[in-house]
């Protein structure tokens, strides 16, 4: 199945596809923020159907224009459909992953977060490929030109309201022009190092012993290198859907390497208590 907007983008791996001889599934997903969009959906309908592409859609109505929020509820809306395909195609490319990294870098992601998309990974239980990851805007539009396919064009993508517009208008304009050459494939092959430098903290932290129970997790930290404590806390923390500020774990890491006794925080649900090396993360359970 793919995700089909009709941009410039989703539109060229439509019909790279179709060249190839797939006939794909198309979900389209209208956010309601534009007057046009509702008869742009009755268009992309009418073009599936002169395609023989199967053809699911549905309309938001979202009142705030969100980038997070609309993201979510696209890839909630595609998981929906996902009981009879084996994966969900999305057409970001090379530009996008290397905003997403520049993105993170400037807001101050840790190291191992710093890597934007990947070409294969898996969201809200369904898998997901992106086979455009590679390729620049430039051939995108260059492609669509030379088939004379026009896409749907949102304006909101030139809005200056939104980082990604200006990102795309202003701030990579500028870095290129500033270091005289292109930025673009320098980030996106960081993205990549980034994905194998997380892969192999993913590995060295499999080796640690998690023990579970119904009041928490622990584990037994001394041995790691604190880069590997970092990736480790940050694991866990996301299975038990915490997110620590960069203060409370540089602190948990302090606290494990001088061997420091019965130390306690508290964030939000949980409890975490270090002592000696040991790290366990404790449920809160209030009274009625």
């Amino acid at each position: 199945m793919l995700g089909y907007s009709g941009g410039p983008d989703s539109k060229a791996l439509l019909y790279a596809l179709l060249e190839g001889g797939v006939v794909p599934h198309l979900a389209h997903v209208d956010h309601g923020w534009r007057e046009e969009s509702r008869e742009e959906a009755v268009l992309l309908e009418e073009e599936a159907k002169s395609l023989g592409c199967p053809f699911f859609s549905t309309r938001l109505e979202m009142t705030e224009k969100k980038e997070d929020g609309a993201r979510k509820a696209r890839l909630s809306f595609f998981s929906s459909l996902m009981g009879n395909y084996e994966a969900l195609l999305l057409a970001h490319q090379a530009d996008d992953l290397a905003e997403t990294v520049l993105k993170r870098i400037l807001e101050g992601a840790h190291l191992a977060n710093l890597s934007g998309m990947q070409p294969a990974s898996s969201q809200y239980g369904m898998m997901i490929w992106r086979p455009l990851l590679n390729v620049r805007r430039s051939e995108i539009l260059h492609f669509l030109e030379e088939r004379g396919l026009t896409p749907i064009i949102d304006p909101s993508n030139s809005d200056p309201t939104y980082l990604r517009s200006r990102m795309r208008r202003e701030i990579f304009p500028f870095l290129n022009e500033c270091f005289g050459k292109e930025t673009t494939e320098n980030l996106v092959l960081m993205s990549q190092r980034i994905h194998e430098y997380k892969e192999y903290l993913d590995r060295q932290i499999g080796r640690v012993s998690i023990q579970r129970g119904p009041w928490g997790v622990w584990a037994l930290l001394n041995g790691l290198e604190k880069i590997e404590q970092r990736h480790f806390l940050q694991k866990i923390a996301r299975e038990e859907s915490l997110l620590l500020s960069r203060e409370i774990l540089e602190t948990l890491i302090k606290w494990v390497n001088s061997g420091e006794k019965s130390k306690v925080l508290v964030v939000k649900t949980k409890k975490i208590f270090v002592d000696e090396g040991r790290v366990w993360f404790f449920s809160l359970h209030t009274k009625d």
